[in-house]
């Protein structure tokens, strides 16, 4: 579902870096990857279990992510930034940049608060240190030359694949809280 509204099978030699992977689950949905995550433990977890390399799964930062500049197509962040300290998300969004191409995409899906909402919403978990107004989080992506695809957006929440397969919900309504960001990295 993201590969397909992200567009990678455009890509010549497509390359996602999944930025705070836990143990690689969303990988398997891609060809040519590699999943960065702190945690030693679901790193090695995620090898066991799902065979990847120690060039696929890789115990690292998302600061310093372990690959050349402009390699990825596309990069992959799911419920990851409100768990980072704000001031560490300029640096972040930084390395996101550094590795993809230029044109390259980004998808991003985190709690954010909403108009009308209270940030008390999404303090439930105590490792929730950075819950932003959705405003907070534009802003943040347009000032690194992340710009909103609508394309892609389109793409994803009209997709038949993916967490609502066989729902007859829509995607806002069964996964209440998500944010979707669909992002393209402008040139230069």
């Amino acid at each position: 579902m993201v590969s397909e509204s992200t567009l990678q099978a455009s890509y010549t030699d497509a390359f996602v870096i999944d930025a705070g992977c836990a143990c690689g689950t969303i990988l398997k949905g891609f060809k040519s990857v590699m999943g960065v995550d702190l945690s030693e433990y679901m790193v090695k977890m995620g090898r066991a279990h799902f065979g990847y390399s120690e060039r696929e799964l890789v115990i690292s930062s998302i600061t310093d992510i372990p690959v050349e500049s402009e390699t990825a197509s596309l990069v992959h962040s799911h419920h990851v930034l409100e768990h980072i300290p704000a001031e560490l998300i300029d640096s972040i969004l930084d390395e996101f940049v550094r590795v993809l191409r230029p044109g390259g995409r980004a998808f991003i899906c985190l709690p954010a608060v909403r108009h009308g909402e209270s940030k008390d919403k999404y303090m439930g978990d105590p490792t929730h240190v950075n819950i932003k107004p959705l405003s907070y989080w534009d802003e943040k992506f347009h000032s690194k030359g992340l710009v909103f695809d609508l394309e892609a957006y389109c793409r994803f929440v009209r997709s038949r694949r993916g967490p609502t397969a066989g729902d007859p919900r829509s995607f806002f309504e069964r996964h209440i809280g998500w944010n979707v960001w669909t992002l393209r990295r402008v040139s230069g």
